[in-house]
């Protein structure tokens, strides 16, 4: 019965996700630089290396891509795409947080607006399973869309840079490890930290805000440190995934306690 009723409230975190516009932007917007700054940055690399002796900036890149010896080329400019391609991992890293932290931060305090909290909490679904269904609903949507993004970009720039290059470029192993397993702890910790706001605000501007000044950048500080090794190793990734999935374990029980029925309540105004 629990089962089915978890399953159910899944379904409706889906259909609520769906009808909420505040979400939409960064579902059309953030794929669609994802598909696009790869290949841009490909095909203007060999523009870029050419402009060594004209920027210390650009010094400082082509120096870095000659001492990694990860980043094998013919060329600096093909060193330059190889670094681009493995570095811009980062980009769907970053996704899944920013998709699945705003519907989580409104996952709760919505029910409150639209006065539908109340229905909800008189069923027989427990704390840890609304939470869970909360979770899942913000999360699963995000995670899809990123991978698709992810499989479209690195297909696209895969092409760009055989064109440009004459040479198959594509994600390393630490790309996949990161996208398929550190960006979705990365973007659990940053929901459950969402919905555990969600359970103390009243109001959804005030929970937008927290998640957007808060939560997004203190999870993107925690991607920033493990992000870039990650993808340069999947040994890394792994490792912190580990340290991710440890995250989010402590952050699960606190997003629990913070739903306390009847405070909740009687706190919608």
């Amino acid at each position: 019965m629990t089962g089915s009723l978890l399953l159910l409230f899944c379904r409706k975190e889906l259909r609520d996700l769906r009808t909420n516009r505040q979400v939409w932007p960064g579902y059309l917007i953030l794929p669609i630089l994802g598909l696009i700054l790869p290949v841009a940055l490909i095909v203007t690399a060999p523009l870029v290396s050419s402009a060594v002796e004209l920027d210390p900036g650009i010094r400082l890149l082509v120096d870095t891509v000659q001492r990694d010896p990860s980043l094998t080329g013919a060329t600096i400019a093909e060193r330059l795409a190889r670094l681009i391609m493995r570095d811009f991992g980062l980009w769907f890293l970053f996704m899944p947080v920013v998709l699945a932290a705003g519907p989580a931060g409104l996952s709760i305090v919505r029910e409150k607006e639209q006065r539908t909290l109340e229905p909800i909490l008189a069923t027989p679904l427990g704390d840890r399973e609304l939470v869970l269904s909360k979770l899942v609903g913000a999360l699963g949507p995000a995670l899809l869309w990123t991978w698709a993004s992810a499989i479209a970009s690195y297909a696209v720039s895969t092409l760009a840079a055989a064109v440009q290059f004459g040479a198959v470029i594509g994600p390393t192993p630490g790309n996949l490890v990161g996208i398929v397993l550190l960006g979705p702890v990365l973007a659990a910790a940053a929901s459950l930290a969402g919905i555990g706001a969600s359970a103390r605000f009243i109001d959804s501007q005030s929970v937008n805000m927290f998640v957007g000044v808060v939560i997004v950048p203190l999870t993107l500080i925690v991607l920033g440190v493990a992000g870039r090794p990650a993808m340069a190793s999947p040994v890394l990734g792994l490792a912190a995934t580990g340290m991710g999935l440890v995250i989010c374990a402590a952050l699960f029980g606190p997003a629990v306690r913070k739903l306390r029925r009847e405070e909740l309540l009687t706190r919608w105004r």
